[in-house]
C-alpha cells in the first residue's frame, strides 16, 4: 500500500499536479527507503537504474527541494490554503532535475503516453550513425579509421579490439623497429572512443578529444598530448613516467587513473584524480594531488588551485550522461553542444528555471529537448541546425 501511494505521489509530482502537502509526504517516503529498495522501485516502474550507484545522490536531490520548499514558505502561504495550490515545476522545484530517477521516470512516461505536444521542428540535430575516428599522420596525410578498411588500419599501426565488456577499443601495435613517428587519434563529435597504447596505457576520449602519441616510447619518459577531455588508466612504470602535455600544463605519473578536461570557458585545464598520485605543472607551478582532488589550472597566468573534485560530475560522461550543477538554459546547452553541432542558440525566454542532476545522452537532440521541456518551463525549437529557446 506504502508503494503504491509513492507511485501515486511521484506521477503527480512529474505532471506538475502535486499540492504542497502531498510534496512533503513523498520527500518524507523517499527519505525512508534504503538505496536498493529505492532502485526496486524505479525498475518496477519500468526503467533500468544505471548500475552504477555512484550516478546518483539522494539525500543531495531530497536536501535541495526541501530547502526550496522552506525558501518558498511565504510565497505558498499557510498550510490550509496550500491544500489547494498545485505546484509548477517552475516555483518550488526550480527546474530541479532529479538525480537519475526523475530522467528515468520523464522516459518512461513520454514511451508509454506519447500524447505530449511535439514542440521541436521536424528537423533534426542527431549523432552521427558512424562516426569514425581520424588518423593523422605527422607528415599531414589524414585517414578514417574502421573496421571496413584493414589494410588502413595495419598500415597505420593500429588494429581494433573488443573488450570483455562489449567496448571498442583501437589499439596501438608496438612497433619497436624503425624511427618513432607521432599519431594524432581524433575521436568523432558525438563519440567516445578507446585508445590503448603500446605500454597498455588505456585512453578514453570524450567527444571531439584528440590524443598525439609516438608509435613507441623512448627510455626515459612515456609523453603524449591531448586536446580536449580524457580519463586515463595509466599501466604503472617506475622507471618510465607517464606525462600528458594540454595547454600549457603538464601532468606527470607513474600509474594511476585521472580525468584531465578544459573548463567550458576554455581558461583553464581541470586535471582529476581518481586513483594513484599525479604532479600537475604549469610554468613554474606545480601542485601534487592526492585521489578525490581537482587542479585548476588558469592557462592565462599559470596559477593552479586545488580543490575537492565532485567525482560524479567528472566521470558522468563515461556513463553515458550530461551532468548539470544548478546550470541556466545557455549553460546547459553549452555541454550538450560537446556532443552535438549546434551551430547557434538562441534564447527568447525570460524564465530563469536552474538545472540540477543527470540526464541520458539521446542519440537525437530533439528527444533530449523533449525531455528538458517536461521539467522546465523552456520551450524548444531546432531549425538549420540551431536550437530557438522560448
Amino acid at each position: 500500500m506504502q508503494e503504491e501511494r509513492l507511485r501515486y505521489l511521484l506521477t503527480h509530482y512529474f505532471r506538475n499536479t502535486i499540492s504542497r502537502s502531498e510534496l512533503k509526504e513523498m520527500l518524507d517516503q523517499l527519505d525512508q527507503l534504503e538505496e536498493a529498495e529505492f532502485s526496486d522501485l524505479f525498475e518496477r516502474m519500468g526503467e533500468r537504474v544505471p548500475e552504477r550507484s555512484e550516478l546518483f545522490n539522494r539525500d543531495q536531490v531530497l536536501n535541495q527541494i526541501s530547502s526550496r520548499i522552506g525558501g518558498h514558505h511565504k510565497e505558498i502561504g499557510d498550510e490550509r490554503k496550500s491544500k489547494l495550490r498545485y505546484i509548477k515545476w517552475g516555483g518550488i522545484a526550480a527546474a530541479i532535475v532529479v538525480f537519475c530517477f526523475s530522467i528515468l521516470f520523464l522516459v518512461q512516461q513520454s514511451a508509454k503516453e506519447g500524447t505530449s505536444q511535439q514542440a521541436v521542428s521536424p528537423r533534426e540535430i542527431a549523432l552521427p550513425e558512424n562516426g569514425a575516428p581520424i588518423l593523422k599522420l605527422s607528415n599531414g596525410d589524414q585517414y578514417s579509421i574502421s573496421e571496413d578498411h584493414p589494410e588502413t588500419l595495419d598500415k597505420n599501426g593500429l588494429s581494433i579490439i573488443k573488450a570483455t565488456d562489449g567496448t571498442v577499443v583501437y589499439q596501438v601495435k608496438n612497433n619497436v623497429e624503425g624511427k618513432s613517428e607521432m599519431r594524432t587519434f581524433l575521436s568523432p563529435k558525438g563519440s567516445a572512443l578507446t585508445v590503448k597504447l603500446v605500454d597498455g596505457t588505456q585512453v578514453q576520449l570524450n567527444s571531439g578529444a584528440s590524443l598525439t602519441y609516438p608509435t613507441h616510447f623512448d627510455e626515459h619518459n612515456r609523453t603524449v598530448s591531448l586536446d580536449g577531455e580524457a580519463y586515463f588508466d595509466v599501466t604503472h612504470d617506475s622507471r618510465k613516467p607517464f606525462i600528458v602535455q594540454t595547454k600549457q600544463t603538464q601532468v606527470k605519473v607513474l600509474g594511476t587513473q585521472f580525468n584531465i578536461a578544459s573548463d567550458l570557458s576554455k581558461t583553464k585545464i581541470l586535471t582529476t584524480l581518481i586513483k594513484g598520485k599525479v604532479a600537475v605543472s604549469a610554468g613554474h607551478n606545480q601542485q601534487i594531488l592526492s585521489p578525490g582532488m581537482q587542479a585548476q589550472t588558469n592557462l592565462h597566468t599559470k596559477q593552479i588551485s586545488v580543490q575537492e573534485a565532485d567525482l560524479k560530475e567528472v566521470l558522468a560522461w563515461r556513463d553515458g550522461f550530461f551532468r548539470f550543477t544548478e546550470d541556466n538554459i545557455e549553460t546547459v546547452l553549452q555541454k550538450v553542444g560537446e556532443w552535438y553541432d549546434i551551430k547557434e542558440v538562441k534564447v527568447n525566454s525570460s524564465s530563469t528555471d536552474k538545472f540540477t542532476g543527470m540526464i541520458k545522452r539521446t542519440k537525437k537532440l530533439s528527444d533530449l529537448l523533449r525531455q528538458l521541456e517536461k521539467i522546465s518551463n523552456y520551450k524548444f525549437k531546432i531549425q538549420d541546425g540551431r536550437v530557438l529557446v522560448m
